[in-house]
């Protein structure tokens, strides 16, 4: 084995190491949402990691934005390059992304987990690609007085981030289509109340907060289901109806792949950070 290729290996291994561990953060989650609400814990730790992927592109967004326009002993640049208005935006951003994938995992079925491994498992490799090319072209360094991620590191992230989400959305919308069975065992088409009531019985959990999300999305779920299956069919209804429900049912999907994706950049970002500051010792 090369010289050339031991940092290469030693990135996939992190970056491999980071993302199985987001996804036991996800799992554990998954097993012990049922219980008290200190599984609360797990979501929160989700969350932190989407905050951290999506902190790290805006930062780096703006800064080049910054640095490139305004003149450097502007008074607008001095306060511009602070990272208050950065961290509210990103944090408005990644709560919903959280929160859609922390519902989401709680609910999920066993063939969700197909797709969850199989990002996490292609994430580091599509990741380290990007690294190599064309991340090979970008400035590596970074703001070393903020404890920053490399600008390149960042960047590579965030593209390999987008063609990974993109294909997830993509295989997932396809099996959701034509593989992934509809619930016709919940679904009951004289009857919208029994069908919403099927659906809010499938899970609850012992923490208040958790139970009426679970209950209050699982409700939603079957309203959907009942519309797309059963009254979208319906003459009385109008054909765009259907369409419109399941565009809304595949941005859900969207949604909550957006943050598991995002959740992954900011774990290997981070085992990245980590890294460079070992090699910088």
């Amino acid at each position: 084995m090369s010289s050339d290729s031991v940092p290469a290996v030693d990135r996939v291994v992190h970056a491999l190491f980071a993302c199985v561990l987001f996804l036991t953060v996800l799992f554990l989650w998954q097993r012990t949402h049922e219980r008290s609400c200190l599984a609360l814990a797990f979501p929160i730790l989700t969350f932190l990691a989407v905050f951290g992927g999506l902190l790290e592109h805006r930062l780096e967004r703006k800064r080049f934005v910054v640095d490139y326009y305004l003149d450097p002993g502007s008074s607008l640049r001095r306060w511009l390059r602070r990272s208050g208005l950065s961290v509210l935006i990103s944090l408005a951003a990644a709560l919903p992304l959280a929160t859609f994938l922390a519902v989401f995992a709680a609910r999920s079925r066993p063939a969700d987990w197909l797709f969850f491994c199989a990002a996490a498992a292609v994430a580091p490799l599509l990741f380290n690609g990007f690294s190599a090319w064309p991340g090979r072209h970008f400035r590596r360094g970074g703001d070393e007085g903020g404890g920053r991620a490399a600008v390149a590191d960042v960047l590579t992230a965030r593209m390999a981030g987008t063609l990974l989400l993109a294909g997830l959305a993509m295989v997932y919308v396809y099996a959701s289509y034509y593989l992934i069975p509809v619930p016709g065992q919940d679904i009951f088409p004289d009857s919208l109340e029994r069908t919403v009531e099927a659906f809010s019985a499938q899970g609850g959990s012992a923490c208040p907060v958790v139970d009426d999300a679970l209950r209050l999305t699982a409700q939603i779920e079957g309203l959907s289901w009942y519309f797309v299956t059963t009254a979208a069919t319906a003459p009385w209804m109008h054909d765009g109806i259907g369409l419109l429900l399941w565009m809304g049912f595949f941005l859900n999907a969207a949604m909550v792949f957006g943050g598991f994706v995002r959740g992954l950049e900011g774990c290997v970002l981070m085992a990245w950070r980590l890294e460079r500051h070992r090699g910088e010792r």
